[in-house]
């Protein structure tokens, strides 16, 4: 008796053991790194299929895609940069005239100096939360590009919707101002052009304007990087038109300056599908996941 007794004893010990052991090792797995931004929780899928030809997007898919809403309704898209800051288009702030109620939901919005809402140059604009948002696999920072760093021209990124994304390639700049040769607005070095100008109906559209555009890294580890914000073009999908992109690159220290550097936050511990909603009055600021395919109201700058 005596020695199926220690027996158990010891036996028991060692599954306490193998207990702590183990979890140790979900907690770890249940932390958020300090350096890590631009992981998706679960890697997208794409069959080229809106955003305009685009697909539903698989949820958590894309964790710094934010929904900025007025009276429940979409009208622009915008990522995530740090635990306060957003990124997004100039020209939504301007157009929807919400600066009372847009700052009671938001600590303060920052237009960038230079943005001109003629030629929508430099359209680009930051928001500081009111209350930091807690990230987990689920709700995440997008990774910064280098400073000046220049996307390859060929190269297939993704823009993403609420609810919808679409891969598209990166077109050489010179080409891209050809298209728009024409228009009052014209395409800078500020800008990216993506998508496909010899076809139609694959393009970032209504309600898309200020949500990201991010490229996978080229060594397939699976980060993605926010090199341009959905800003103009003429129609949606149209051919011959592609969409322009505020190009990130140019604009890194100016974020970086904005936001004092502090554009990762400290670890925190997952919360099984958490949606941050910060919400005052009228006005929804929701930073979660693509889980619904609502893409369709608002509209892109033309």
């Amino acid at each position: 008796m005596r020695e199926v007794e220690r027996f158990s004893k010891k036996r028991e010990g060692g599954i306490l053991r193998s207990c702590g052991l183990a979890l140790k090792w979900i907690t770890s797995l249940l932390s958020v790194s300090d350096d890590i931004c631009g992981i998706p929780s679960n890697q997208p899928r794409f069959i080229f299929s809106r955003i305009i030809g685009g697909e539903e997007a698989v949820p958590y898919s894309w964790p710094w895609q934010v929904s900025v809403q007025i009276s429940d309704e979409h009208v622009c898209g915008g990522a995530v940069l740090a635990r306060e800051w957003v990124v997004t288009a100039a020209h939504f702030l301007l157009n929807n005239k919400i600066e009372i109620n847009f700052k009671r939901s938001v600590k303060q919005y920052i237009i960038h100096p230079s943005f001109n809402k003629t030629t929508m140059d430099s359209d680009i604009a930051l928001l500081q939360l009111a209350e930091p948002l807690e990230f987990n696999p689920y709700v995440g920072p997008v990774c910064l590009p280098a400073k000046e760093e220049a996307v390859q021209p060929s190269r297939v990124c993704v823009v993403t919707g609420w609810g919808a994304h679409e891969a598209v390639p990166i077109l050489v700049l010179d080409t891209c101002q050809s298209y728009y040769i024409n228009l009052p607005s014209k395409v800078t070095q500020r800008m990216i052009c993506a998508g496909f100008p010899l076809e139609e109906g694959k393009d970032s559209c209504t309600g898309d304007s200020g949500g990201p555009l991010v490229c996978p890294s080229e060594d397939n580890s699976g980060f993605y990087t926010l090199h341009g914000i959905t800003s103009w073009g003429l129609g949606c999908g149209e051919k011959s038109y592609p969409g322009v992109y505020t190009n990130v690159g140019v604009f890194v220290d100016w974020i970086k300056h904005i936001t004092s550097e502090n554009l990762i936050s400290s670890k925190c511990i997952i919360i099984p599908f958490f949606i941050a909603f910060l919400v005052l009055m009228n006005v929804f600021l929701t930073a979660a996941l693509l889980l619904c395919f609502s893409g369709l109201g608002g509209g892109r700058e033309v």
